[in-house]
């Protein structure tokens, strides 16, 4: 795939007609060249074996699903930990999103690392919608840091993976008559969408080293989980009812509990009560 628009903005663009998981080709690329630069991009529209948060896997039918994979170098110089780069990469691709959608429906981020779209009737209720990105961001040794994306475009309601999943077109978002990513309208759309997140996620990484207040209310305006009535799955198997309160320095979600006391969740599954 061409993607002129990507190509014109980042550093490095990396198109595989398949691959088994962007972020472990990136990172093997990575791993053999150190001098690979900052904002390297290796995409895919047929990912075979990925995989998202806790080892579960991520696969779509070829042609529907957008996979991309960013190097990310000198995250550890910014004013914010590598907590909140899952974070930041939610915020730069609910700004790509959010354009394809009419009055109604909102794109944002469900803490940690996916992206979900919403309608009035969602928002009502304190729903986060229904799953449209997922994040997983990998360190490398040296400090560098893959990001990696699964976009769900194309993917038609029999298609979707789950109940709480969806896709630009299933959700009614102007796709520009894109039925497949291999048709004309298809791979304008992933150049668009991937050319403003990859935009996007550049420009608050730069912004969180400059102003990492200013990178730290983004993230707080496109969150989908704060104010919201969760129920978090701990490792452990404890479940903690509460109400999403703040995100900590470090990126964590603090939930002021029910019973009484404040948990702060560094790791686990937080679902939002409806």
């Amino acid at each position: 795939m061409e993607l002129p628009r990507t190509r014109e903005l980042m550093p490095l663009v990396l198109w595989r007609e398949s691959s088994p998981s962007t972020n472990v080709e990136l990172r093997e690329l990575a791993s053999d060249d150190p001098g690979l630069p900052h904002g390297t991009v290796l995409a895919t529209a047929d990912q075979t074996a990925g995989r998202g948060r806790a080892g579960r896997g991520w696969a779509m039918p070829a042609d529907t699903a957008l996979a991309a994979s960013v190097l990310v170098r000198g995250f550890e110089r910014s004013g914010l930990g590598p907590g909140w780069l899952p974070l930041l990469t939610g915020s730069a691709m609910t700004a790509a999103l959010q354009p394809c959608f009419g009055e109604g429906m909102r794109v944002g981020v469900k803490w940690p690392n996916d992206v979900h779209v919403r309608d009035e009737e969602d928002a009502i209720a304190g729903r986060p919608g229904l799953k449209l990105v997922g994040i997983l961001c990998e360190m490398l040794p040296d400090g560098a840091i893959i990001v990696g994306t699964g976009v769900n475009l194309l993917l038609r309601e029999e298609e979707l993976p789950t109940e709480r999943a969806t896709s630009l077109l299933a959700a009614g978002a102007d796709v520009g008559g894109a039925e497949s990513l291999a048709d004309p309208a298809g791979r304008d759309l992933a150049d668009r969408v991937l050319s403003a997140y990859a935009r996007e996620l550049l420009r608050l990484i730069e912004l969180a080293a400059a102003e990492p207040e200013a990178a730290r209310s983004s993230v707080l305006r496109h969150s989908l989980t704060l104010g919201a009535e969760v129920r978090v799955h701990l490792p452990g198997g404890e479940v903690v009812d509460g109400r999403a309160r703040a995100l900590a320095e470090d990126g964590s979600l603090a939930v002021d509990r029910v019973t009484g006391g404040t948990l702060t969740v560094s790791a686990g599954d937080v679902e939002h009560l409806r």
